[in-house]
């Protein structure tokens, strides 16, 4: 359970499904897919603990200890139909209920996939019910799980094929384009991590036949930033039939990646691939 209390914003979110709203069309709509497929919402609950409550851990999380009760709040409309509620920050959840004791969690779209999987009785989730009102019904949610979890067993098995093992050829080529679709969401997710000094992408060929981007960040080793660069990159991926390895600046292969290359981001510097385009 996370410390809902944290500032929830959601701006690249709310600006997919304004997008959408004001220019529907399947790319518009694709991207607002992906967008919600990887972004964090607030959701209202009532959490009854059978002992004290548990105290915040150091990554501003709460564990829920055995026998917690947890009752998720519904939205009933006048179809008589019960859907979940996810809000893309406070002000919208506001527009619900503005209680400062209310209780919330944060959820991601699998947890809502399997709240509604485990509740026939929930028609599915509504995204900001009192603002953009975006409702994802149960078929809905249960196709894109289904293709997310299948698109995420495919990649895993591409990785394990592709792996590079001792004495594979290896040769990096610098890119003389860096695609936008994949840039700008990737970036996002570096910004918030103060953590990543810079970041370089490369075209990566394995034997002379197996092509792949190769990323490489400038940073400690960390599965959850790699894993949200991953899920960042993942529209442009599927959408370009390509795989990404992702390394960090101090392993071997990140060293070659970065050997006389240029970085796209850094820290100090901003996006510099959008520099270089201006110049």
């Amino acid at each position: 359970m996370n410390d809902s209390k944290k500032p929830l914003t959601n701006p690249a979110m709310k600006k997919a499904m304004a997008d959408m709203k004001a220019n529907n069309t399947p790319e518009t709509r694709n991207l607002m897919i992906n967008m919600m497929m990887r972004s964090t919402f607030l959701v209202p609950v009532q959490v009854g603990f059978a002992g004290p409550p548990p105290k915040m851990d150091k990554n501003g999380k709460v564990p829920v200890p055995p026998n917690t009760k947890v009752s998720f709040a519904l939205l009933g409309t006048t179809d008589k139909k019960q859907y979940f509620m996810a809000f893309t920050d406070w002000d919208e959840l506001h527009k619900w209920r503005k209680n400062p004791a209310q209780q919330t969690m944060m959820l991601h779209f699998d947890e809502y996939a399997a709240l509604i999987d485990k509740n026939p009785q929930v028609s599915g989730f509504v995204i900001n019910p009192f603002g953009d009102n975006l409702r994802f019904e149960r078929e809905v949610v249960a196709s894109l799980k289904q293709q997310k979890d299948a698109f995420a067993k495919a990649a895993k098995e591409r990785a394990a094929q592709k792996r590079i093992n001792p004495g594979d050829k290896v040769v990096i080529v610098e890119l003389s384009v860096y695609p936008e679709e994949l840039m700008a969401p990737v970036c996002d997710v570096l910004e918030a991590n103060t953590q990543v000094n810079e970041a370089y992408l490369q075209m990566m060929i394995v034997n002379d036949t197996q092509k792949s981007y190769l990323m490489v960040l400038d940073a400690p080793k960390d599965n959850d930033l790699f894993t949200k660069v991953i899920q960042a990159a993942r529209p442009y991926l599927q959408q370009a039939k390509m795989d990404m390895n992702l390394t960090i600046a101090a392993s071997p292969l990140g060293q070659q990646g970065i050997r006389g290359s240029e970085p796209f981001y850094s820290r100090a510097r901003g996006r510099i691939y959008e520099q270089d385009e201006e110049d």
